[in-house]
């Protein structure tokens, strides 16, 4: 079969790393993608990896402002099926790209919008600048130094995660317009297109959903970043200076370390009380973090790998970007692609990160002069009448949540494959949480547990009973989605493999998310996401080798998750054309190289992508974070004109908080300027300026020169800060045992209606009987069910 997307048409208008690769996620799976570039720019211009997210697409000079672009512009919107945008407010309505006018005019039309910065006040109307949207965003607090200050991010994971997101908000959208197959809406029905909104705050949001999570008295780790935030979840350094991440995630896991360390004295030290959640309590983890590095440092890191891998322990190596696209790994799943380029001869490219089993994505080129066309001889018949065979028509009134009529098997656990099953929920389908009687094992973690678990419903199988599988099956006969994350070999063994199930119903599309893949020789370990972010290079590239950095925000759990969630539905979309499901595989290996996609292309001469340190706060002395005398402020100065308003605001004479002026105003000095180093007399100087400001007002002052700038969140400031209420990012919901809690909205936001989520995660086999009565059970058959304990229900209190 062709590509799932095979005649869908995507206009990608997009500037910036985020709309370019969401269109690239839709071009893989066969969609006509139409990368619009301003005259005389060249498909390299962009960076290396730009080889990389402008594949498979043609490219169109065009220039906007133009009369004869303008007019070529609105033809091709009236051609399109989706539209990629990710300009300022102002800039959108400058081209006549905004959502309501495009909308207006082509009620057809999906309008994906992917601002950097979310557009709501006070930041929204910021320049796209990654140092900005992390400081404000609290990415940088996430990736806090050793020594607990903020840190810029080397790597733009925030633009990355958007990407992914972005492309499975339009993948909902296609079948909340064109019928989903199951229940959603069609063509000529409420189900028009739509605008979505996802911009780097919901990525970032999306990735410390856990964090974002708060009730009152929780107790959160308390150890800075940079190694890890408890003493079962770090980074420790060995003896020979190589660094091994210790994944004791799970009590068991860490009594099974403490034993292998020969260290289960560390349980009787003051405060932890035998408990492992005790260390996260302030002042209790820092002496047994001490206790463990010491104990590290004394063997090298291969002794105290081999010892934890044999008895099971998630470890693993922080390796270099180079290690990880060079091994066995990145290899066996397909991932390292090569191609040869007409200019650049040879190419290393990541490969196609999501696998679908009969509409498998394409290859078709990498951006060159070659993939130029002309934008009059663009989409000149027709624009395809509906894809669901519908005649179009005027909508109905608002429309429904995009996967409405949707429902979804979870037999995930932890977070990289449920959170697919999040965003399927967030975007209208119906969840239900399919567990055994052991349940899921991160229910330890309640309100993380709530993060990725709310409003979905929730039923308790024994596999290993007939009677439990019988009715296991009943589940996946009704069912049009299920997915899971488990080991290699285990859906084989409880005949929860796609084989098995399709002869169930072949309606289905499986969702399969494995750690490591298959045919390597980390496939049968466990793995969490600090361990991926150590052997694929992250952390040293964030803070070197000498001093590695984990970030705390879920980078590679958030990035499969969606990963699988758009794989997801392109299954459904081409479940369309036939009515047969297919088998959707990812793993967290291809989400570690898409989360760095840009820092693993390779050709010939490509500098070599950008490594930070344990301290790293930016780039120049102008482009970086700033301490003042409560919080940090980021500075974005980045062409001579915001150089020089900086000048003019800390000009000679100029003492704000009693700090010393940088000194003239020329232009020759605001373009120096712009070229000092991030640590030299010029940041000396700013520093000294800065000092007597709380970040907030420094913020304020350099915003009000005409200098790009904010105040860095730190972890947890995001629970009073006003732009994140503003931009509808959190909201409260009531859980039955914490009372009233923090969680995030919405991963992204729609026209129309979309989904708000009331509804806490709710406890195992909580919708057990109303499950099995909705399959037809009859309350005799569910009673029998119960007693033979096939299923089980939640008892309350």
């Amino acid at each position: 079969m062709s590509g799932a997307y095979d005649g869908v048409r995507v206009l990608d208008a997009s500037g910036a790393i985020a709309g370019a690769m969401a269109a690239m996620y839709l071009a893989d799976q066969g969609a006509d993608v139409v990368r619009l570039l301003p005259p005389g720019r060249g498909p390299l211009d962009g960076g290396p990896g730009a080889l990389c997210w402008d594949r498979n697409k043609r490219l169109c000079a065009l220039d906007r402002a133009a009369p004869a672009g303008a007019a070529q512009l609105r033809r091709l919107l009236a051609a399109a099926d989706v539209l990629v945008v990710d300009d300022t407010p102002d800039e959108l309505d400058r081209d006549g790209l905004d959502p309501d006018g495009v909308r207006a005019a082509h009620p057809d039309l999906i309008h994906l919008w992917l601002p950097l910065l979310a557009p709501a006040a006070p930041w929204g109307r910021l320049p796209a600048d990654p140092l900005l949207a992390d400081a404000v965003s609290s990415a940088s607090g996430e990736h806090g130094s050793y020594d607990g200050h903020p840190l810029a991010l080397v790597t733009p994971i925030a633009a990355y995660g958007q990407a992914i997101l972005g492309a499975t908000a339009v993948a909902a959208a296609l079948l909340g317009r064109d019928g989903a197959g199951g229940g959603g809406a069609g063509r000529g029905s409420a189900g028009r297109g739509r605008a979505v909104l996802v911009s780097g705050l919901h990525a970032t949001a999306a990735m410390q959903a856990a964090s974002l999570t708060d009730a009152e008295g929780i107790i959160r780790a308390s150890q800075p970043g940079g190694g890890g935030s408890s003493p079962n979840y770090r980074l420790y350094r060995c003896s020979d200076d190589r660094w091994l991440y210790l994944g004791a995630l799970t009590e068991p896991l860490f009594l099974t370390a403490l034993d292998v360390l020969d260290l289960f004295e560390v349980l009787t030290m003051p405060g932890v009380d035998g408990s492992m959640l005790n260390m996260l309590r302030p002042g209790v983890g820092a002496p047994v973090v001490a206790r463990l590095a010491a104990r590290f440092a004394e063997r090298p890191l291969a002794h105290w790998e081999r010892l934890l891998t044999d008895a099971g322990v998630p470890n693993a190596p922080a390796q270099t970007r180079d290690e990880w696209w060079a091994g066995e790994v990145v290899a066996s799943n397909g991932m390292r692609r090569v191609h040869v380029h007409p200019e650049l001869g040879p190419v290393e490219i990541p490969g196609d990160p999501v696998r679908l089993s009969r509409t498998p994505g394409t290859f078709f080129h990498l951006p060159s002069t070659q993939a130029f066309v002309d934008a009059a001889a663009v989409w000149t018949d027709p624009r395809p009448a509906a894809a669901a065979g519908e005649p179009a028509g005027e909508p109905t009134g608002e429309p429904a949540a995009p996967l409405a009529g949707l429902r979804v098997l979870d037999l995930g656990s932890f977070v990289a494959g449920p959170f697919g099953s999040t965003l399927l929920a967030d975007y209208g389908a119906e969840v239900i949480k399919v567990e055994g009687p052991g349940g899921d094992p991160y229910r330890i973690y309640t309100v993380s547990f709530l993060a990725f678990h709310k409003g979905q419903a929730d039923i308790v199988v024994d596999l290993k009973t007939p009677e439990g599988r019988e009715t296991f099956h009943d589940l996946v006969r009704s069912a049009d989605v299920l997915l899971d994350n488990v080991r290699p070999g285990v859906r084989e063994r409880i005949g929860t493999d796609y084989a098995t199930l399709a002869a169930i119903n072949p309606r289905l599309v499986r969702g399969t998310v494995t750690a490591w893949g298959t045919g390597n020789p980390l496939s049968a370990t466990p793995a969490f996401d600090p361990l991926l972010q150590a052997r694929s290079g992250l952390i040293t590239a964030q803070g070197g080798a000498g001093a590695p950095c984990q970030s705390a925000m879920l980078v590679h759990d958030i990035g499969t998750g969606s990963l699988v969630a758009f794989g997801i539905l392109a299954a459904l979309y081409a479940r369309r054309r036939d009515g047969l499901g297919q088998e959707v595989v990812t793993t967290m290996v291809n989400s570690s190289v898409m989360m760095q996609a840009g820092e693993f292309v390779h050709h010939a001469g490509r500098p070599a992508p950008a490594v930070g340190g344990h301290e790293y706060v930016g780039d120049t002395a102008v482009h970086r974070l700033y301490p003042c005398k409560e919080g940090w402020v980021a500075v974005a100065a980045t062409t001579p004109e915001h150089a020089a308003a900086l000048v003019a605001a800390f000009g000679e004479g100029s003492e704000p908080g009693g700090g010393p002026g940088l000194g003239g105003g020329s232009e020759v000095d605001a373009v120096a300027l712009l070229r000092a180093p991030a640590r030299g007399p010029a940041a000396e100087r700013i520093t000294a300026a800065l000092a007597g400001l709380t970040g907030a007002e420094a913020a304020g002052l350099l915003a009000a020169a005409g200098v790009p700038a904010a105040p860095v969140l730190d972890r947890g400031g995001f629970l009073t800060d006003p732009w994140f209420a503003a931009a509808g990012i959190l909201t409260r919901i009531d859980e039955p045992d914490l009372g009233p809690c923090t969680v995030v909205r919405r991963y992204a936001d729609w026209s129309g209606n979309p989904v708000e989520i009331t509804a806490a995660a709710p406890p195992p086999g909580a919708d057990t009987r109303r499950i099995l009565a909705g399959l037809g059970y009859s309350d005799d058959r569910i009673a029998e069910l119960l007693a033979a304990g096939a299923v089980r229900e939640h008892a309350a209190p």
